[in-house]
C-alpha cells in the first residue's frame, strides 16, 4: 500500500511502469482519492499524469458509480504508447473535476529511491 510523506505525495514502495500498468494501481492509489473526497470534486474527473520531464505519461477518465465507487477508463493516445517505459519519476498526476478544479498530487518511488518533495499545490475555481 502507497505511503505518503505529506497529503500531496504519495510514496510508491517499488517501481512501477505508470504508463503500462494496470489501471487497477491507480484505483489502489487511496491517498489520491481521499484528497478527492476531502476537495468535494464532481464526477467525473480526468486525471492526467506527466513525468519528471513533464512528458505525457497517461490520461483516465473516472466516473464515480454510487455502489461500485470510482470507475476507470484510459483514455489512449498516440503518445501513451511513445513515452511507456521512459517514464522518469518523479510522477504529477492532475485531477480535474466537471468544474474545473484542479488538484495536483506529486507520485514518486520510495525516499530511499527520491529523497524530495516539493510539489503541494491545489487550484480551486468556485
Amino acid at each position: 500500500m502507497p505511503q505518503g510523506i505529506d497529503d500531496f505525495t504519495i510514496v510508491l514502495p517499488q517501481f512501477r511502469d505508470m504508463g503500462a500498468c494496470e489501471l487497477n494501481v491507480y484505483s489502489g492509489l487511496d491517498q489520491l482519492w481521499r484528497m478527492v473526497e476531502r476537495y468535494k470534486m464532481t464526477a467525473p474527473v480526468t486525471i492526467r499524469v506527466v513525468d519528471h520531464n513533464d512528458r505525457h505519461v497517461r490520461t483516465i477518465s473516472g466516473h464515480q458509480h454510487q455502489t461500485a465507487g470510482w470507475q476507470l477508463k484510459d483514455e489512449i493516445s498516440a503518445v501513451d504508447q511513445a513515452t511507456a517505459g521512459e517514464v522518469e519519476f518523479p510522477l504529477t498526476i492532475a485531477v480535474q473535476d466537471s468544474r474545473g478544479n484542479i488538484l495536483k498530487m506529486r507520485l514518486q518511488l520510495s525516499p530511499r529511491r527520491a529523497l524530495y518533495s516539493s510539489s503541494r499545490s491545489i487550484y480551486h475555481r468556485g
